[in-house]
């Protein structure tokens, strides 16, 4: 199996330093069978090239080196939950550029629709699209300036550890079983806070800290999500024209 070619093909496509370039290091970390090792490369691989069209576009680049190391990080052992997340991370992360550079203020409805888009569109012409928006972004040197400068302020819909992403995995299958809708919605959040209640104190999470805080944040703002949806989408009652509120 030659790691070599296959490492220095992703270094060169990234327009990545030998200095910064840690992929070796982070596979050979968490990955021992050399088989797997290379299952994930050529996953790696086949998500740069999504990006193609973009590879002389270096600030472009080095986030998308950045996804790929810190889903690594993870170090999630399925090949298959790898590259399903890893194009959601960096879908997530680039999204949520966007809406900051743009300045948009309805980030919600956006994040859904986006989450929304993950089972009904392609992945290539997804992140074309998308890149095609961040373009402009990634060649305004101003805001490449000032985003370096808040390179340590963590974004709270990116994946961030181990714990996150094991819990957001479960409380997203337990949302996908339910039988959510606009009436029972103060039910269903009594029944969320109390599987998020269980799940923290199986990871050791403690009650009322910051990052317990955080996390119950962003679980109900999951399912504020698919609240919204279902808000968007569903037809109205032949009794009133009223819609129903997400509380």
């Amino acid at each position: 199996m030659d790691f070599e070619s296959k490492y220095f093909e992703i270094r060169q496509f990234l327009s990545i330093s030998e200095l910064e370039f840690n992929l070796d290091k982070k596979i050979d970390e968490f990955y021992d069978s050399d088989s797997l090792k290379m299952e994930i490369l050529s996953k790696i691989t086949q998500f740069i090239y999504y990006f193609s069209i973009f590879k002389n576009i270096k600030p472009f680049m080095n986030s998308v080196y950045y996804c790929i190391e810190t889903t690594l990080d993870i170090g999630v052992e399925s090949v298959s939950d790898f590259k399903e997340l890893l194009v959601k991370n960096a879908l997530m992360k680039f999204v949520q550029e966007y809406i900051d550079y743009a300045q948009l203020t309805q980030k919600r409805q956006v994040m859904n629709l986006l989450s929304d888009s993950f089972e009904k569109l392609q992945i290539q012409p997804l992140i074309i699209n998308l890149g095609l928006l961040l373009k402009p972004m990634y060649q305004d040197k101003d805001y490449l300036d000032r985003a370096n400068k808040k390179k340590e302020v963590k974004i709270s819909y990116f994946l961030l550890n181990e714990i996150e992403i094991k819990i957001k995995t479960i409380i997203d299958g337990w949302l996908k079983v339910q039988a959510i809708a606009l009436n029972n919605q103060d039910e269903i959040k009594t029944e969320l806070g109390k599987k998020y209640e269980d799940l923290a104190s199986n990871f050791k999470i403690i009650k009322g800290s910051d990052i317990y805080k955080k996390l119950f944040k962003e679980i109900m703002e999951m399912l504020s999500m698919r609240l919204t949806m279902i808000s968007l989408t569903e037809s109205i009652s032949d009794n009133s024209f009223e819609p129903i509120p997400i509380k």
